[in-house]
């Protein structure tokens, strides 16, 4: 998403900050709509295989595995470690 159009084009008027930022935050709120859509757009169930992907990735020794590691991972990895 481009806030800066003048930096490339020669011919373009140049831009103001206030320009840039007004744009950033424009294309903010439409990144978060988009991102809202596809979740929205997910299927609830699974056909295939990909929710299990890392059930034999992960070699290291649960054991070994420190805590705030788990914490940061957890979203992922949590299921392969009960």
């Amino acid at each position: 998403m481009v806030t800066d159009y003048d930096c490339w084009h020669a011919d373009h008027d140049a831009v103001t900050v206030s320009d840039i930022i007004a744009t950033l935050v424009k294309n903010a709120e439409n990144a978060s709509k988009v991102v809202a859509a596809a979740v929205g757009a997910m299927p609830t169930g699974r056909g295939c295989k990909c929710g299990s992907a890392l059930a034999h990735a992960i070699l290291t020794d649960r054991a070994n595995v420190p805590e705030t590691t788990r914490t940061k991972l957890g979203i992922l990895i949590d299921k392969y470690f009960v």
